[in-house]
């Protein structure tokens, strides 16, 4: 493991945490209960990256949830980041677009300013793409694919958008680390940098949002700035030890700091009591009639979540999600942290129009040392490999397996005429892999997971999860986030295992030969010249 991470200086910043900080989840509706029990334990900042929010029951319950804290703590700051494309695609049944939670959200609490949302749009792209008004067709070019889930110092990481598929019957994969200050702090960062890049969306009492008028694209000098900043202080922790320890100046701004926020909470603590005071008897029963309205539309949309989960699970499974909810709710936990034992976690950005390729150029690493891996399981949702992965696979000794979507389970799977031929592309790009693959079928379900499970020859284990499918795309077009997990931990390997052992319950080994004479999804000179067409868009 020492000479991998040894291989990997060259990436900076890395993380230093416990095993006991990261929680593995197992399934969907886990994803869903720990947004809930985020935002439910936010004071200080809400952070989210996802490529869209959706417009369902279950997606409103979230929302509820997130205006009714943000009334509860008005100080808490509120940032979301979504593609632009798909953040203003109209939905055909009720007309809405994901960016109208936001207007809702601004509605709710009009007396905030500590909200903002931020729409990530290729600036290069040809002008024509702008007549596809609404159109899916526009996402074909570059999303933004970053996911991330931030409450305070907890940070959700994983490949999962917010809509009600992927908190019910679509799987992927999701991790919880737990008071991670300084990995909360660098996405935070991150986010901050993006939102100088993207448009800004902006409402008041008298305009609605017109994406043409929306702030333009901005130079890349704010990314750079923020990159620079946390090569120079955020890396390794004996290097950034030393540089403090030799600069007295960055000493006493963090001092100044420190009392500054010290004041300020003080100050804080002062207002609010004297409001609390001025407050007369009618502005209390105000206040306290509006919370009793949320908590009412909380109740209604728990309800209507209900109604969407009995669709998918017996009315057992049902309540026990239910449970699940609740506690998150409304009752606190409290996790062990110093029960694990130490890892190394490096996070990478991929953003292509920034020259940002830190994922290209790390995950190469990685595939140029696969001999020192006795075993790999990797997964993707959507595998269409580039060239230079194919050869690293086939060429490699490695004991390594593949987890993918079968055709039924693929996410494009009956999503219309002109979608349909997709999941036979992603079939036929399964040929061009020589190691054994596992193809994903769940009645119902959707598999949307990406992952690197790997063993190296010391014992020592690596994972890998993020937002990437491998694909061409994930490496040409979109902007995506990973995060690389290293340690020797004997407890947190026999988490990883039971993730793996989870997913090829569901799995079928198939091979090639099945593949070709599968009557059902045949591979014929159309899904030929069709792969060619569209290898680079998917």
């Amino acid at each position: 493991m020492n000479q991998l991470l040894n291989n990997l200086k060259f990436h900076k910043p890395f993380f230093k945490l416990n095993t006991a900080q990261i929680e593995i989840l197992k399934d969907p509706v886990d994803f869903y209960v720990n947004l809930h029990k985020g935002i439910k334990n936010a004071q200080k900042r809400i952070v989210w990256s996802t490529l869209y929010i959706g417009n369902g029951n279950m997606e409103e319950f979230l929302i509820e949830s997130l205006s009714n804290q943000q009334r509860r703590f008005e100080q808490l700051r509120i940032s979301l980041l979504m593609d632009y494309y798909r953040g203003t695609r109209r939905d055909k049944k009720n007309h809405s677009t994901p960016i109208d939670h936001y207007l809702y959200l601004r509605m709710q609490n009009l007396y905030s300013n500590n909200m903002k949302l931020g729409l990530m749009r290729h600036p290069l792209l040809p002008q024509f793409v702008n007549m596809l008004e609404e159109s899916a067709a526009r996402e074909i070019f570059n999303v933004h694919h970053m996911k991330w889930y931030i409450f305070d110092n907890r940070v959700i990481l994983t490949g999962a958008n917010l809509q009600e598929q992927y908190f019910i019957n679509r799987q992927d994969r999701y991790m919880v680390f737990h008071e991670a200050n300084e990995l909360a702090d660098y996405l935070d960062d991150a986010q901050s940098a993006l939102l100088q890049h993207s448009y800004y969306v902006d409402f008041d009492s008298n305009s609605k949002f017109d994406p043409l008028r929306a702030q333009p694209f901005k130079r890349q000098q704010y990314f750079k700035e923020f990159h620079q900043t946390w090569k120079i202080f955020k890396f390794s922790y004996k290097e950034a030890a030393e540089i403090k320890s030799d600069d007295e100046e960055y000493q006493e701004q963090q001092q100044e700091k420190v009392q500054k926020q010290e004041e300020d909470n003080n100050n804080n603590i002062k207002q609010e009591q004297e409001q609390e005071e001025e407050l007369s008897k009618e502005e209390m029963l105000q206040f306290y009639e509006r919370d009793l309205i949320v908590e009412q539309k909380i109740q209604e949309r728990k309800e209507q979540a209900k109604l969407i989960l009995n669709k998918s699970f017996n009315k057992g499974d049902v309540q026990n999600i239910i449970n699940r909810l609740e506690k998150a709710l409304y009752k606190d936990e409290e996790r062990e942290l110093d029960e694990g034992e130490e890892c190394t976690v490096l996070i990478t950005l991929h953003i292509p129009y920034l020259q940002t390729d830190e994922d290209k150029l790390v995950f190469m690493k990685i595939l140029e040392n696969l001999d020192q891996f006795t075993s790999v399981t990797w997964a993707s949702g959507y595998m269409n490999f580039t060239k230079t992965i194919i050869n690293f696979v086939n060429n490699c000794k490695t004991d390594i397996k593949f987890i993918t979507a079968s055709p039924g389970a693929n996410g494009f799977h009956k999503a219309g005429k002109a979608k349909s031929f997709i999941p036979f592309l992603y079939r036929y790009f399964e040929l061009a892999i020589d190691k054994p693959i596992f193809e994903y079928k769940r009645n119902g379900w959707t598999f949307h997971t990406k992952g690197f499970w790997a063993e190296l020859q010391d014992g020592s284990i690596m994972t890998i999860i993020g937002s990437s499918n491998y694909a061409y795309r994930s490496e040409k077009r979109d902007n995506e986030i990973q995060a690389y997990i290293f340690t020797q931990c004997p407890m947190f390997k026999q988490d990883l295992k039971k993730e793996q052992s989870q997913l090829l319950n569901y799995s079928e080994k198939i091979t090639k030969e099945e593949i070709l004479s599968d009557s059902e999804i045949k591979i014929n000179w159309k899904i030929k010249l069709l792969s060619k067409i569209f290898k680079s868009m998917m």
